[in-house]
């Protein structure tokens, strides 16, 4: 925020009881009853000139003021100046003249003329058709709504200035709910759109908006239903019909075929899902971008480690954003093996009902890309393994958002948000067992955060058989554990695995061979950026290279002779 030039940057808040918020403090300053209501008498004519007799009438406006009024207003002036000292080359806050004062203070400074800045900003972005920028632009004017603005001073004084802006907070909410509509976060705008109707039943624009709405989000019997609402109000209340707005809503609604079911394919989301808020929190961001641009977000990590729990979750958290469908598409054959881009583009577009399918891939990709044009459609893209394998199924025109999960980080895609899963830290490994597993005893759970090292897979495995044997000892536990995990590495690992090549698959038994600070590179380093590429050894420091304990456990039960190990 700009402030006084040379002076101290302080923001006035009056959209609600009086607060100044200085830099670099973290609590508001609050003042006297009787100064505050000086101040915001001059807030309220920021740059004019005030005469003291407008200023008495403010601080004592439900009594005969003092004698010693002046002096008082005087007294309240140096008070405030004090709580607002500038640098000494700025002058006062508050300039005094003969028998008036006026208080000097930017725009940017005063929360009420950023609400009126950002009305601004957002009623320009709508016109240029950026509904997501006016969307920022109205959150920010509403965050700053605390209450009754001026709210130091009697209703008679500021009653048109009040009226005059919460008519203007009325017409911010009306236009979020418009902006919201057109980026189709249709949950918000609904919400946002029933309170005003309650707020405000004789208010037709409102309801014709929530009717609209109710269309655009596929819920056209809520729509009709709606409109009857509104009609009865208007009929009981006012005794007229509905005007052309709120008619031509319902006529909309009217005319909507029965509505095509979007398909939606997602796996279903597992209630215990612990950790990755941040994670979690980077896929909610990236899909507001949907409406401007197409974001790829790509979630890597070792196997076992929670992409395609994380991306179900995120998936099912942001699936609202995309009424048009929610696709899940494993792009393995049942043998693990990756399918081709052309299998998968035939498998889509048949889904979307294209019987006559062209022969070539890149006609396959033309054709998938014009079908998501103008919807709105989130994509799962689960366990790439090249870049060669997703990109024809990437839609190319905004409006729809893809989540692509690989054991690689090398998928070679352009313009993408990458998020590499790491295990889970040790209190969140300890949450999820006891979440999956019941009432474990702390021996066991400490046995289990040893033993699985944060890996989700081994974690869940741990939990299951925990489920099945409450009744052994910890220790008898703990002994069985050490196979569990084996089976979980042998599942997790082994496909990986079956990629390498010789060369490859000796270098990784010998990391897993190291001793616990890990191997040196010692001229292998390409094929152990390999091996780091697909998360099946970590690098802890530069040049130096180890495994996981579940990699190192699928090594041990395949471990080759100690003359292999000995050939790297």
């Amino acid at each position: 925020m700009a402030g006084v030039a040379g002076g101290a940057k302080v923001l006035f808040r009056v959209l609600g009881p009086l607060e100044m918020r200085v830099p670099g403090e973290d609590r508001p300053r609050r003042i006297a009853r009787k100064p505050a209501a000086l101040l915001v008498t001059l807030l309220m004519h920021r740059g004019e000139w005030v005469d003291c007799d407008r200023l008495v009438e403010a601080v004592w406006p439900d009594r005969v003021p003092p004698r010693s009024a002046l002096s008082n207003i005087k007294s309240y002036v140096w008070q405030i100046r004090h709580e607002l000292t500038p640098a000494p080359a700025s002058g006062p806050r508050i300039e005094a003249r003969a028998g008036a004062y006026r208080l000097c203070a930017d725009p940017g400074e005063v929360d009420v003329e950023h609400f009126r800045r950002c009305t601004g900003d957002a009623r320009e972005a709508m016109a240029r058709g950026d509904a997501a920028e006016a969307v920022r632009h109205l959150e920010t004017a509403l965050a700053l709504w605390r209450g009754r603005p001026f709210a130091e001073l009697p209703d008679e004084v500021v009653a048109p200035v009040v009226a005059e802006l919460e008519e203007l907070r009325w017409e911010v909410r009306e236009t979020l709910a418009d902006a919201l509509t057109a980026v189709r976060r249709h949950t918000e705008a609904i919400a946002s759109l029933r309170e005003l109707t309650t707020a405000d039943p004789l208010r037709e624009g409102p309801w014709a908006r929530l009717v609209l709405a109710l269309v655009r989000a596929g819920r056209r019997s809520e729509a009709l239903a709606t409109y009857e609402d509104a009609r009865r109000v208007l009929a009981d209340e006012l005794g007229v019909d509905p005007g052309r707005a709120l008619a031509e809503a319902h006529r909309q609604a009217l005319e909507e075929s029965v509505v095509r079911r979007a398909r939606c394919d997602l796996p279903r989301d597992v209630p215990d899902f612990t950790g990755r808020s941040r994670d979690v929190a980077k896929l909610v961001q990236s899909s507001r971008s949907a409406t401007a641009t197409v974001p790829v977000v790509v979630v890597d990590g070792m196997p076992g480690v929670g992409k395609t729990a994380l991306a179900v979750h995120a998936a099912h958290r942001i699936a609202g954003e995309f009424p048009d469908g929610q696709l899940f598409v494993d792009l393995r054959s049942s043998d693990g093996e990756p399918l081709g881009a052309d299998e998968l583009l035939a498998r889509l577009l048949r889904g979307a009902g294209v019987r006559d399918l062209p022969d070539a891939v890149a006609e396959r990709a033309a054709a998938w890309r014009a079908h998501l044009a103008g919807r709105r459609v989130l994509l799962v893209l689960d366990d790439a393994s090249s870049g060669d394998q997703v990109r024809p199924l990437l839609p190319g025109s905004a409006g729809c958002m893809v989540v692509i999960t690989t054991r690689t980080r090398a998928l070679r895609l352009d313009a993408v948000e990458p998020v590499t899963l790491l295990p889970l830290p040790a209190p969140q490994t300890a949450a999820l067992f006891r979440a999956a597993a019941g009432t474990p005893d702390d021996d066991v759970v400490r046995e289990v955060v040893r033993r699985t090292a944060g890996l989700p897979a081994a974690i869940r495995a741990a939990a299951a058989l925990h489920r099945t044997r409450p009744q052994w000892t910890a220790q008898r536990f703990a002994a069985r554990l050490g196979e569990e995990t084996t089976r979980t590495a042998v599942a997790l690992v082994e496909p990986a695995y079956r990629e390498l090549d010789d060369r490859q698959r000796r270098l990784l038994h010998a990391v897993a061979a190291a001793p616990d600070g890990g191997l040196d590179a010692r001229g292998t380093d390409r094929v152990l950026e390999y091996l780091f590429d697909r998360h099946l050894v970590v690098e802890p420091s530069s040049g130096r290279y180890a495994v996981h304990p579940v990699v190192r456990d699928y090594a041990h039960h395949v471990t080759p002779t100690l003359r292999e190990l000995t050939a790297v």
